[in-house]
C-alpha cells in the first residue's frame, strides 16, 4: 500500500461527486479497486495523513457573514492551556500558535465566525474573560479573495 499512498491521495478530487459511491471515482483515477481506496483512507486517517474528508461550509453563504482574526498576547508557557480553551468554542474555526517576533508580541491567533459583528465581539469577550487574556487585537474581514482546502498533486 505504501507505493499507492501518493497515487490515491492525488486521485482525490477537489469536489467529490454527488453519488451513492463517490469513492469509486477516486479508485478509477488511482487505477485501484474501490475497496482498496476505502482501506487506504482508513489507513491514512489512522496514520494521521488525513484528518477527514468532509463537506466545506462556505460560512458567508450560510449567513455567517462576519469573521474576525483575533491575535492574542499570551504569556510564555500558557499557550497550551489558552489555545485549548480558545479552540473549544464552536465559533472558532482556526486556532494557531505562532512565534513572537520583533515588535509583534501576539502568539495565539483565532478565526471567529458569527452572524453579526456583535456576535463575533461577544465571543472575543467571552474568550478573554475565560482565559484571563486581556491583550488582543481584532481584525475584521472585509473581503474574501480565496478559500480552499489543501490540494495534493496540483503543483
Amino acid at each position: 500500500m505504501a507505493d499507492q499512498t501518493d497515487t490515491i491521495l492525488k486521485a482525490i478530487p477537489y469536489d467529490l461527486p454527488v453519488s451513492e459511491r463517490p469513492y469509486q471515482a477516486i479508485a478509477q483515477g488511482a487505477g485501484v479497486a474501490e475497496d482498496e481506496v476505502l482501506r487506504a483512507l482508513a489507513d491514512f486517517r489512522a496514520r494521521g495523513l488525513i484528518r477527514r474528508i468532509a463537506a466545506v461550509l462556505y460560512h458567508r453563504r450560510a449567513a455567517y457573514a462576519f469573521n474576525a482574526m483575533v491575535v492574542w498576547k499570551v504569556d510564555d508557557g500558557d499557550e497550551e492551556r489558552a489555545g485549548k480553551l480558545m479552540a473549544s468554542y464552536p465559533e472558532v474555526s482556526h486556532c494557531y500558535e505562532r512565534e513572537k517576533s520583533g515588535y509583534w508580541d501576539y502568539n495565539l491567533f483565532t478565526m471567529i465566525h458569527g452572524k453579526t459583528m456583535a456576535g463575533c465581539m461577544d465571543v472575543v469577550q467571552r474568550i478573554s474573560k475565560r482565559t484571563g487574556i486581556g491583550t488582543f487585537e481584532v481584525f475584521l474581514s472585509k473581503r474574501e479573495f480565496k478559500k480552499t482546502s489543501l490540494m495534493i498533486g496540483n503543483e
